[in-house]
């Protein structure tokens, strides 16, 4: 679940208009480049198994058509990317300018047709780009400016402060013609609001967005297709390789779990987002023989069965430990369709208690009464 504003529900339930947002490092892909007839598929996993199970490490997936449109697409690269999903929850009307207007942190942005080309709350920019300006956009606070020279797409960007910033972006085949379209329009977006307000004839449109998660999409085998038909995976994904040595993690036994979780986030370039958990204090007293057959995947899912939950990657890319919450929350016959599995009443897990090889039940952590019972965790074997 992710919170969103009264609005935001308030416009789903109206049926208000929605909008996609694929946000990759280069490139972002809306409702025009997706095939959104056929929809976009998402799939929010908490427990994998027949019986609700603890120890998984498990990873989100998400679907979605591409349009290929003039085979721009035939050699993106792809790669990591935010998916998120708006809905429109206001609409005013601006002051039309002679030109195109975008309002980012406070700061009015206007792009002209006529020297100069793009000025800040009515004042020139210190540095002028050398073409028209046709339309804005502000992103996490850097504004850019698009306009054409013989029809080649150029852009300018700048800081808040109206400095110019030309150089440090650059516009891929795909982006070049999207621009092209956005003649007459402005938009704006921050990733700390997840608020997009679209600057039109006078009309500004404000969208709110919950985001569904990082994924990374592969480039695929055969993209010269006019459909390009992608499923991708979460970060749970960059664990997928083999464990690394104690010298390539940095670590020195004894260790513990949080000092070994931490080190293979930093390996594998993943956020954590789990600050403490039962057995978090643990210490593996020397690296255990199973490390030589595993992949981090499989370390983590370790780590968390010892931990008491699931592990897992959240909506803002972090992985967490987590597992099924207590809630208050009941069902009848009026509010069956939002039916959610995290609305099941099922107590906290406070204790774990390992069973060895031998049948011992020695390896045990955690102080309280819901104990779940774990066989043989490599990790427990050899804790301090």
């Amino acid at each position: 679940m992710y919170n969103a504003s009264a609005a935001f529900h308030q416009a789903v339930a109206d049926g208000a208009d929605q909008m996609a947002l694929l946000i990759f490092e280069d490139a972002v892909f809306t409702n025009d480049d997706i095939d959104v007839q056929a929809g976009i598929e998402f799939r929010d996993y908490f427990n994998l198994e027949e019986d609700i199970a603890i120890g998984q490490a498990v990873s989100n997936e998400i679907s979605f058509n591409l349009f290929n449109d003039d085979r721009l697409l035939n050699t993106y690269a792809f790669g990591d990317f935010l998916a998120t999903l708006g809905v429109l929850i206001g609409e005013s009307q601006y002051q039309q300018t002679d030109g195109v207007k975008v309002v980012v942190r406070g700061a009015t942005w206007t792009g002209h047709d006529v020297y100069p080309y793009v000025r800040r709350n009515g004042v020139a920019a210190s540095a002028q780009p050398s073409f028209p300006v046709k339309s804005m956009l502000g992103y996490n606070g850097v504004v850019f400016a698009f306009g054409e020279i013989n029809g080649d797409v150029r852009h300018a960007a700048y800081v808040y402060t109206g400095e110019n910033i030309t150089g440090s972006y650059s516009l891929n085949a795909f982006m070049k013609n999207k621009v092209k379209g956005w003649a007459g329009r402005s938009f704006c977006y921050d990733n700390s609001t997840r608020m997009l307000d679209v600057y039109d004839s006078g009309k500004k449109s404000t969208y709110e967005f919950v985001p569904l998660g990082y994924f990374t999409a592969e480039r695929p085998k055969a993209p010269d297709t006019i459909l390009i038909s992608m499923t991708c995976n979460d970060f749970m994904m960059k664990l997928e390789d083999d464990m690394p040595s104690k010298n390539k993690l940095g670590i020195t036994y004894p260790v513990t779990f949080k000092k070994l979780l931490e080190k293979i986030c930093d390996y594998a370039d993943v956020v954590l987002g789990t600050d403490s958990f039962i057995n978090s204090s643990a210490k593996l007293t020397e690296e255990p023989k199973d490390f030589n057959h595993a992949t981090m995947r499989d370390v983590v899912k370790w780590i968390a069965e010892a931990a008491g939950g699931n592990a897992r990657f959240n909506r803002d890319g972090e992985l967490i430990i987590d597992w099924v919450h207590a809630s208050s929350h009941s069902l009848n016959e009026y509010n069956y369709a939002e039916f959610d599995p995290y609305w099941y009443e099922t107590p906290n897990v406070d204790k774990v208690v390992n069973r060895g090889s031998d049948g011992s039940y020695s390896k045990s952590r955690g102080t309280g009464k819901q104990a779940y019972l774990i066989q043989d965790n490599p990790l427990l074997r050899g804790v301090s």
